[in-house]
């Protein structure tokens, strides 16, 4: 027979084992309760969960960096983080004064606007598998720009919400970009000025703001945010947290587009989608309502560019600002001033990095050496302006010159024996014929008179910067 101590015994451990078990479905629903606060494991208005991307890795051994999931991690909390600073400062600003004709929002409503671009440049649900902010490339301690420095240092471009598909290139900073023109040709200069990315696609030419139509881009990039409709920002923003401010500041028409019932399983769709074809705008919306999820879309790319015009990102507070501001008060030394004079002057560096007070000289003679091509330094910003400025080949060995590593260079470099690393941290757009014509040469060129195969330490830092 069992005694009364199997029985205690027994009894203990059914009621360790009920207690376990409360422990768990506690954990469990408090798990799916912080997902559901940060858009995480959202079910669509088909009842179906949102399941994570299938891995993607094309790439070659090398490129993907050992740490790249703990960093992405890393990244997503602080997004969180800096997400829910904006949202605490939203609540705490006094409401805006709406009043005059036509009504404006005075006294707080351009800090509204400002922190209502803040938030949304830090929310993850504007991607298909929302795990993607505008920020995860472009965050604050880095100058708003790619925060991963083993991903810096190998792959550059930056994994989208489709883990691991990355851009073509690296993730320019918001600091400043407001600034930029709406892209035109200047008569008097021969140059093209303003427009942003790096081929200045995003010209200002809808908008009037470059900055505001690069916004408009990486949402439906198929390498970044993926998402396959432009509605589907205004999709995600009807059920955002902080959709009252972007009434407040865009009114209430976003509320009157009634999207159908598949909308969230076609925005949790990556874009390029063999289900899409060459359907950009899958969600079936009406004339009025697809005119009105692109109003949205322009007035989420305004507020993102009401941010960074911003202090917060665009302070203009550095040594050089207020060197500009006040050259008496905050001269340069020795050394900075030196650089700048290189600058705007023989590095020419101000032919494609404007400062806004001078223009770059033409090369001083000699225009080129005897027996060597001229070669392709482009300020060419898009390959539909084709027009392309040429510079002498000797200026290689002058200053570093503008322009994209391919095999041939390594093989001149090898041949020649200058200096020719320099050019290999190239941003030529047209650089291959260039370089073929560069190797076309029947014998290595000699060196010219007075330079080494080594830049003087003293130019270094100054064409680095």
């Amino acid at each position: 027979m069992k005694g009364k101590g199997y029985f205690m015994r027994e009894r203990r451990l059914t009621v360790l084992v009920i207690l376990c078990a409360a422990v768990a479905a506690t954990l469990l629903i408090s798990s799916q309760f912080l997902s559901a606060q940060n858009g995480k494991g959202k079910e669509g208005k088909g009842g179906d969960r949102d399941t994570p991307p299938p891995f993607y890795n094309p790439y070659p051994p090398g490129i993907l960096p050992a740490d790249l999931d703990f960093e992405i991690a890393r990244v997503l909390r602080e997004v969180d983080f800096i997400e829910a600073e904006a949202l605490a400062q939203l609540r705490a600003l006094p409401p805006p004064t709406l009043t005059n004709q036509p009504p404006i929002l005075a006294h707080t409503g351009q800090r509204l606007n400002v922190l209502l671009g803040k938030v949304m440049n830090f929310d993850k649900n504007i991607s298909p598998f929302n795990d993607r902010a505008c920020a995860f490339c472009h965050m604050p301690y880095v100058g708003f720009s790619g925060p991963i420095p083993s991903v810096n240092l190998t792959m550059v471009a930056y994994p989208g919400s489709f883990q691991f598909r990355a851009g073509k290139r690296t993730a320019q900073r918001y600091t400043y970009s407001p600034s930029f023109p709406v892209l035109n040709f200047n008569q008097t200069q021969e140059a093209f000025f303003g427009g942003n990315f790096w081929d200045s696609r995003a010209t200002g030419y809808k908008l009037g703001s470059p900055d505001e139509e690069q916004a408009q881009g990486p949402p439906v990039d198929t390498q970044e945010h993926a998402l396959p409709d432009t509605a589907c920002i205004s999709f995600r923003l009807q059920t955002a947290v902080y959709k009252p401010f972007f009434i407040e500041v865009w009114g209430d028409a976003i509320d009157t587009i009634k999207f159908p019932h598949n909308t969230e399983e076609i925005c949790e769709t990556p874009g390029g989608a063999k289900v899409f074809g060459t359907n950009t705008m899958p969600i079936k919306l009406s004339p009025a309502e697809r005119s009105i999820a692109n109003d949205v879309y322009d007035h989420w790319a305004q507020s993102l560019d009401q941010y960074e015009t911003s202090p917060d990102v665009s302070a203009f507070s550095s040594k050089f600002d207020a060197f500009l501001g006040d050259p008496a008060t905050f001269p340069l030394s020795a050394d900075e001033m030196a650089g700048y004079n290189l600058f705007k002057g023989k590095a020419n560096c101000n032919s494609c990095h404007l400062d806004g007070r001078s223009t770059a000289p033409t090369p001083p003679p000699p225009q080129g050496i005897p027996g060597m091509p001229s070669i392709i330094r482009t300020s060419q910003i898009s390959s539909a302006l084709p027009r392309i400025h040429l510079a002498s080949a000797s200026e290689i060995w002058d200053w570093e010159l503008s322009c994209e590593a391919v095999p041939a260079l390594g093989q001149a470099r090898m041949t020649i024996g200058h200096n020719l690393r320099q050019v290999r941290t190239a941003k030529c757009r047209r650089p291959r014929r260039a370089m073929s014509l560069w190797c076309r040469h029947s014998a290595p060129p000699q060196r010219p008179p007075g330079l080494t195969s080594r830049r003087s330490s003293s130019t270094t830092a100054t064409l680095r910067a």
